[in-house]
């Protein structure tokens, strides 16, 4: 069962009643409540993050005690609503978010004063355009019937679609809706494309009914995700912030030695069953932090995360997604911390 909420990019869980009904604590909206830590010295940080596979190493650092075991306060907040988590960090509720970069942009041209201080994953396929199986390129995409959730990811995805197949996005009809009921809709012939994120492009394909002919596999690097701090909480908690950083990694290197006991406790707060997310994992790849730091540096390649913004901003900006040009992206990279994590 789904929930009435708007499912985002970066909600995949199949939100069951379970799911649900563990979201239930408020900041200003709807959501869960983990706090870790009793250490006095510093306010708490809020984390803020949606229920995206690539977040959910947060919640084993929760469980494990890290944050504890590292002297730091950290509140962890799930939303299941990608709009309402992006909301709340720009009103300055919530001090640290790991979003996509195409959402960080969003966020940054609406003059939110943040900082990138590293990127924690990478969708290699799991976000995706699905057809009816009659369809065999992107270049047929004309004159189709399209639901995709407009201003988000997707579209964008979508969009890097349709100049693969050299068509202009005014030769396609789009439908503005969510993830999955736009895979409702392609599955029910209403219409012909859809953009989705798993599990939806999986239960597609499984069903016979779509067929994935675009993906972030093919545009790899546009599409990170990136842990991202208030500029003022940066010059207010550094101590804090290079913490958090620590415990991010620390847990990702724990999770490698203990894959079965993380993959259980995952999967609970995904609301998901350990083989459905195990299947989601296939999709994207966690970094480390000299993979972090590689693409941090200029490069003329998806491998630099300077070219992929450079990119990602002027394509929302000829589509109008946003409404003016933003400083070079080095001048919103903050990458002290993730420097002092690599040294240690």
């Amino acid at each position: 069962m789904y929930s009435p909420l708007k499912a985002s990019r970066r909600s995949f869980c199949k939100y069951s009643a379970l799911a649900i009904a563990s979201l239930v604590t408020t900041v200003g909206c709807r959501q869960q409540t983990n706090t870790a830590g009793n250490a006095a010295s510093s306010p708490t940080l809020k984390i803020g993050l949606n229920l995206w596979a690539g977040f959910m190493p947060w919640q084993v650092a929760k469980e494990k005690d890290f944050f504890k075991a590292n002297n730091l306060n950290a509140e962890i907040i799930w939303f299941p609503v990608l709009s309402d988590q992006i909301t709340a960090f720009n009103a300055g509720k919530i001090d640290v978010i790991g979003i996509t970069l195409y959402d960080f942009i969003t966020s940054a041209s609406n003059g939110v004063k943040s900082k990138i201080i590293s990127i924690t994953d990478m969708s290699l396929g799991a976000d995706a355009i699905v057809v009816n199986p009659s369809i065999n390129s992107v270049g047929e995409l004309a004159g189709k019937r399209t639901s995709v959730e407009v201003g988000t990811v997707g579209h964008f995805l979508f969009l890097k679609a349709l100049e693969k197949g050299g068509i202009t996005k005014d030769k396609v009809s789009v439908v503005n809706q969510s993830a999955d009921a736009a895979i409702a809709s392609l599955m029910t012939n209403r219409t012909d494309v859809a953009y989705a994120y798993e599990p939806f492009v999986s239960q597609a394909v499984a069903s016979g009914k779509g067929k994935v002919i675009f993906s972030s596999k093919d545009i790899p690097g546009l599409v990170p995700d990136l842990m991202v701090v208030q500029q003022s909480v940066i010059d207010r908690q550094p101590e804090s912030i290079q913490k958090m950083l620590d415990v991010w990694y620390k847990t990702l290197a724990y999770r490698q030695s203990n894959l079965d006991e993380v993959l259980a406790i995952e999967a609970k707060q995904a609301g998901s069953s350990v083989k459905d997310y195990q299947n989601l994992l296939a999709g994207f790849k966690w970094l480390t932090p000299q993979d972090a730091n590689a693409m941090f540096q200029p490069g003329t390649t998806a491998q630099s995360l300077i070219f992929n913004a450079e990119d990602v901003s002027s394509l929302m900006l000829k589509e109008k997604l946003i409404a003016k040009q933003l400083p070079p992206i080095t001048e919103l990279i903050d990458d002290r911390f993730l420097k002092q994590t690599i040294s240690q």
